[in-house]
């Protein structure tokens, strides 16, 4: 058998034609049969319909240069966002309870139903001629009004959907910033109080303040050496003066030593003049010694024994001058009117020394209290590196804040004009470009597929049962088959006997293969009218026709 098949010559087109014709009902019957089949099936298989509807996504009416929107997601993240809205159960439900869908499923569950109505739904993005972004929703079933009508509410709740979830997010955002910026003003009020109450309590001594503190610095340092020098030359006065009193009572002092030695300082030998004269002499003395002595000295504590005892006398002499007086106004003397008036120029060099010593006082004083100034101002300057650093922490801390206020104030002006945008539909918006339409042709059962497969399938099946016929079958039915397979010569060809039975026997077969063509090509034209023409037309064309 394999030597048989290895010997086969090559095949002709004339010898494919005899082949086919002589193995016609292999290729004619099996066609008819999927062609019934495929059209039994187109007319008899449930109509799927489907309908969509064109969305454009239009883009926002005000220029972004004017207002920026704080809707930032992009168009696939907010439709797949709104597709899981839109395909929730609790909506999906309205719509089956609306449309009365599933209506002859009455057994089947309603996680079911909303499962089979979510299946039927797609939503597509694609791009408009213009390049512009769109979707499309996309419904299926069984029912084309129906299909329309669920495609078109279904864009519908798109629609209304952005608007809520547009403006949700503005307002939630507005919402956000105006929290944020609350705490943020807190903490800015709070930050300048801390900055108020450091420069009130370091006043004087803040970094921008430092010029001042050095200049008053060297204004007190020269005020200092004013000072300092009018304090040498006070002093050096009063030296001067003291030494000019010393000398004059030094002088004095040697003539009178010897009279003071000699006198009896009685109450009764001592007259009124002389007292006073005494006692003036005796100051003078005592004054002197103090400027070379203390009070404890032996000659001072002489002195101011003598000069006590004379003030006693002479207080006690002018009592009885003016009981006298008083007694005898004649009897008072010129001479002792003079005797009782003071030595002047000790007096007047006393109160020079006075003077001086009070201005020195004034002048010490002086300058302790521009030495405590200079203190203060000196602290000043010395800290002044410190609070320079503290200064720039608080007045950093307080920038920050303020930067990320003034941030904050202008994002929430631009959220709340993006909120009036969108409230007022200025924004991005879905607008629907294509309604969904009814449509006339359904989607399954697919006619021109169908027609394609059974062509297919009854050609495919008749050409493949030849095949294997021609392959296994070992007649020999070709002249040059017997000269080289058999290795013979031909010497005459006899051809085929005919009997008067099977003249009829081909008349039927003739018949037969009419009928058979005849219904192939019928099937074959309906289908092909199917294709065309749709199925539904072509249905309601019959049944019209069939009507009249």
């Amino acid at each position: 058998m394999a030597d048989q098949f290895q010997s086969q010559m090559p095949i002709k087109p004339d010898q494919i034609l005899e082949i086919i014709i002589r193995r016609r009902w292999f290729i004619l019957i099996p066609f008819c049969i999927t062609m019934t089949l495929g059209l039994f099936y187109t007319l008899t298989a449930g109509k799927t319909y489907e309908a969509s509807t064109l969305i454009l996504v239009q883009p926002q009416r005000v220029p972004t240069n004017y207002v920026r929107s704080v809707v930032t997601s992009t168009i696939n993240e907010r439709i797949s966002t709104i597709s899981q809205q839109i395909l929730s159960r609790s909506n999906l439900e309205k719509i089956i309870e609306q449309f009365g869908l599933f209506a002859d499923a009455k057994g089947m569950y309603l996680e079911d139903q909303v499962a089979a109505l979510r299946k039927r739904v797609q939503v597509k993005i694609e791009r408009t001629r213009s390049d512009a972004e769109a979707f499309s929703i996309v419904f299926q079933g069984d029912d084309p009004q129906t299909v329309m009508r669920i495609a078109n509410t279904l864009a519908s709740f798109f629609m209304d959907e952005n608007l809520k979830v547009r403006e949700a997010q503005a307002v939630g955002t507005s919402e956000f910033l105006d929290s944020e910026l609350e705490k943020t003003r807190k903490n800015l009020e709070e930050r300048e109080k801390q900055l108020a109450e450091y420069r009130t309590q370091h006043m004087g001594g803040l970094p921008d303040e430092i010029e001042t503190n050095l200049r008053t610095l060297d204004r007190l340092q020269q005020q200092i050496t004013i000072k300092n020098e009018a304090l040498a030359q006070a002093r050096n006065a009063l030296n001067l003066l003291q030494a000019q009193i010393a000398q004059s009572s030094e002088m004095a002092s040697q003539t009178m030593t010897d009279s003071f030695s000699s006198m009896d300082f009685e109450e009764d030998s001592l007259g009124s003049s002389e007292d006073e004269q005494k006692l003036a002499a005796a100051q003078k003395e005592y004054e002197a010694l103090l400027l070379k002595y203390t009070d404890k000295h032996p000659d001072a504590r002489k002195i101011k024994k003598i000069i006590e005892k004379l003030t006693t006398s002479i207080e006690e002499n002018k009592a009885k001058a003016a009981a006298e007086a008083e007694v005898n106004p004649e009897t008072s003397k010129p001479g002792d009117m003079a005797a009782q008036m003071p030595n002047f120029a000790a007096m007047q060099q006393g109160a020079q020394v006075k003077q001086i010593r009070t201005e020195i006082q004034k002048i010490e004083s002086d300058i302790a209290n521009l030495e405590q100034q200079m203190k203060q101002y000196q602290t000043r300057v010395e800290d002044t590196p410190k609070r320079e650093l503290e200064l720039q922490s608080l007045q950093r801390d307080y920038t920050n804040i303020q930067t990320v206020f003034n941030s904050l104030l202008d994002r929430k002006l631009e959220a709340e004009l993006s909120v009036n945008m969108e409230k007022k539909q200025k924004g991005e918006q879905f607008r629907i470009l294509d309604h969904a339409r009814l449509p006339e042709r359904p989607i399954s059962p697919n006619v021109k597929l169908l027609f394609l497969l059974s062509i297919a399938s009854g050609l495919g099946i008749g050409a493949g049962g030849i095949f294997l016929l021609e392959i296994f079958d070992s007649s020999i039915r070709r002249e040059e088959q017997i000269e080289k397979d058999l290795g013979l010569k031909i010497l005459a060809a006899i051809p085929p006997m005919k009997w008067p039975r099977d003249r009829a026997k081909r008349k039927i077969e003739l018949v037969a293969f009419a009928c058979f063509s005849a219904y192939a090509v019928i099937f074959l034209s309906f289908f092909a009218i199917l294709n065309y023409k749709g199925l539904d037309r072509t249905i309601n064309f019959i049944k019209s026709t069939l009507n009249i």
